[in-house]
C-alpha cells in the first residue's frame, strides 16, 4: 500500500460555518460522523462520515483535470458523479463547469434531503448553470449515465465499497463510453485503482486552500492531496 502523507486520520476539532454558505444561504459546512448516518442498510458499516470540500481546492482540482482533457473531448461531453454526495457542496460547485449532467449519489435520507434544499437554493441564484440532481440511493444500485463520466470521491467509504466501486466503474466504462475518469480528495485506497488494472494515475497532487478556505477548514489544514485516474492503458 502506497503511504499517503495527507490523509485525514483526525475527527476535526472545530465547527465553523464555512462563508460559501454564509454568501449562499446554504448549509454544507461541518462534519457529520458515520455513527450519524445510519440509515439500516447493510453498507453503513463502509460509510466514512462527511465533511465538505474546499471550494478553492475543487476548483483548482478541475482546472488541473481540464489539463489532461486533449483529444478526449470537451467538459460538456462529461457527467459528473458526486459518490456519496453529502449536502451537495461539490454538485454546486461542479455547476459552475459546463457538464452534461450534475449528479449526486447519497445512501442518507438525511443528508440527500439538505443537498436538494441547497441545490434549491442555489438554482434561484445560479438559473442559468448545469443541472443539478440528487438521487437518494446506494452507489452499487446506480444507474451510470453512459455518457464519458468524472467520477468524485472524497474518501466516501471503507475499502470494501471501494473495491465493489471500481467494478462497477469498470463495467460501466465498457458498457458505455469507455471515457471514466475519477477525481479522489483524500486518496487512501487510491492504490486499489491502480493495482485493479483498470485505471492508471494520471496525477497525484498537494492542492493548496485559499486563506478563505484555510480560516474556514474544520481539521485547520491548508493543503489536501487529490488524485486523478483515468480507466484504460497509457
Amino acid at each position: 500500500m502506497r503511504a499517503i502523507a495527507s490523509v485525514r486520520a483526525t475527527l476535526p476539532f472545530r465547527y465553523i460555518d464555512h462563508p460559501f454558505d454564509k454568501r449562499h444561504g446554504l448549509d454544507t459546512s461541518g462534519y457529520v460522523s458515520k455513527r450519524d448516518l445510519v440509515t439500516g442498510h447493510p453498507h453503513d458499516a463502509y460509510l466514512t462520515g462527511y465533511s465538505a470540500v474546499a471550494p478553492s481546492v475543487f476548483r483548482q482540482m478541475c482546472r488541473r483535470w481540464i489539463d489532461t482533457l486533449a483529444a478526449r473531448g470537451r467538459v460538456q461531453a462529461f457527467s459528473f458523479i458526486d459518490v456519496g454526495a453529502g449536502k451537495g457542496r461539490a454538485l454546486l460547485l461542479a455547476s459552475e463547469l459546463p457538464f452534461r449532467k450534475v449528479i449526486g449519489v447519497e445512501l442518507s435520507n438525511q443528508l440527500a434531503r439538505i443537498a436538494a434544499d441547497n441545490i434549491a437554493k442555489w438554482k434561484q441564484e445560479h438559473a442559468a448553470r448545469t443541472a443539478i440532481r440528487i438521487v437518494h440511493q446506494d452507489i452499487l444500485d446506480f444507474r451510470w449515465p453512459r455518457t464519458p463520466l468524472l467520477v468524485y470521491l472524497y474518501n466516501p467509504f471503507e475499502r470494501e465499497m471501494i473495491e465493489e466501486l471500481i467494478e462497477r466503474l469498470r463495467w460501466a466504462a465498457k458498457a458505455g463510453s469507455r471515457c471514466v475518469d475519477i477525481l479522489y480528495l483524500n486518496p487512501v485506497y487510491g492504490y486499489l485503482l491502480t493495482r485493479s488494472g483498470a485505471f492508471r494515475e494520471l496525477w497525484s497532487e498537494r492542492i493548496a486552500m485559499s486563506k478563505e478556505d484555510q480560516n474556514a477548514d474544520p481539521y485547520a489544514t491548508s493543503t489536501d492531496l487529490v488524485s486523478a485516474y483515468r480507466f484504460g492503458p497509457p
